[in-house]
């Protein structure tokens, strides 16, 4: 079997065609065509598969194995070896890939030129593209002056020029990367008189047609960095959304888009007040309710407090077994808004009663647990922490 044309390299632009169909594999059900010449790039070099369709049959996706392309069909093809069949690539998908790739290749070139910062590994998602560079950390101020001086290129449309090796000599050429063993042809993207990588996947003619490259966050990964971007259709979708959400934002908060931030501190910082009045508050009521109810018992510790609480929290719950606990009595208390139990115990009866409640508790299907004196169920219904509260009341 000849090697595949790849028409995909030959005319980059070109997203529809015919070709002559040389064979149809079969694998487990699947189906694989072979044509003479293709225009779907296959999934290698970190740059997923063209997607589209032949004679309007969806493909689930392309690859390459010893120099043959199989397009795997969604169904039995209809048309056999020899036919000729029309080819229709997914152009925007195509062409997004090609801005991820070459915003790549642009981005890992200034942090190596400028930064002496190496590229460790790409990869192209869905949603957004991430690299891994060899520094352990990297502030906002770097990043801006990265993302600057990508801007410079895509405002001169700097070119990006695609070398053939042979006939052009590798060794020409000031690589960032070594070469790779063993091709007998390698294709060398050069950013005009800037950068040089050996690299099958498929690219931007110019670096104008990145339209944006944005460095979305940062993260520490195995000791290095990893940058995660965006770069053109998918930057200025994204840019789009951000400025819709920011504005969404200046609405609710009735300030300027300047003054957003400002406004958000100040809330964040009364949030905290209201935060700490309220912690406090909950904690006052439940030791009142707790007090409350001692004295309606008698003061008699022996006996059990049990509260259940219709409409108030989990957190309510926990806060009033601990009250109780404060003053000597074995505290339970339900949040039947979150089908939540809480138990608390005195530290002599802590060793006792726990083990019993992590024993309730699988009979109960809850989950949860405790240590120490105190104890957490958390239930899928209503019925099943009612039958718990019970059996745990018992207990106590």
């Amino acid at each position: 079997m000849p090697d595949t044309i790849k028409q995909f390299y030959l005319e980059p632009d070109r997203f529809k065609g015919e070709v002559r169909v040389l064979e149809i594999r079969e694998e487990g059900g699947r189906y694989a065509v072979v044509v003479e010449a293709s225009l779907f790039y296959p999934e290698k070099g970190g740059q997923p598969c063209d997607l589209g369709s032949i004679n309007g049959l969806p493909l689930n996706s392309v690859t390459e194995k010893d120099g043959v392309i199989l397009h795997w069909l969604e169904a039995k093809p209809d048309f056999k070896p020899g036919d000729r069949v029309s080819m229709e690539v997914d152009g925007a998908r195509r062409i997004d890939h090609s801005q991820q790739h070459s915003g790549q290749h642009l981005l890992s070139a200034i942090l190596e030129r400028k930064y002496d910062i190496h590229t460790l590994s790409f990869h192209l998602g869905l949603s957004y593209s991430t690299i891994d560079v060899s520094i352990p950390a990297m502030d906002r101020d770097m990043l801006s002056a990265v993302e600057e001086e990508a801007e410079s290129f895509i405002v001169r449309k700097h070119p990006y020029v695609c070398h053939i090796c042979p006939p052009e000599d590798p060794e020409s050429f000031p690589f960032r990367k070594s070469l790779p063993k063993g091709e007998a042809e390698i294709r060398i993207i050069e950013i005009k008189d800037y950068d040089w990588v050996a690299c099958c996947g498929t690219h931007v003619t110019s670096a104008t047609d990145l339209r944006v490259l944005s460095v979305l966050q940062t993260e520490k990964y195995k000791g290095n960095t990893r940058l995660y971007f965006v770069a053109g259709t998918r930057a200025v979708s994204l840019l789009r959304r951000q400025k819709d959400m920011l504005g969404a934002v200046v609405v609710a908060l009735g300030t300027s888009a300047e003054e957003a931030a400002a406004k958000v501190e100040a809330l964040k910082a009364r949030n905290a007040i209201l935060e700490a009045d309220r912690s406090t508050l909950i904690k006052e009521n439940a030791r009142l309710e707790v007090a409350l109810r001692a004295l309606e018992s008698g003061k008699n510790t022996s006996k059990p407090l049990s509260f259940i609480f219709n409409d108030k929290s989990a957190e309510i719950a926990f806060e009033t077994v601990k009250a109780g606990t404060t003053i000597g009595y074995s505290t339970i208390a339900m949040s039947l808004m979150e089908k939540t139990v809480c138990v608390m115990v005195p530290q002599s009866k802590s060793a006792n009663v726990v083990a019993k409640l992590k024993t309730l508790l699988v009979e109960h299907k809850g989950k949860g647990g405790g240590g120490g004196n105190n104890f957490r169920a958390m239930f899928e219904t209503l019925e099943a922490a009612k039958a718990f509260f019970n059996s745990a009341s018992a207990l106590l």
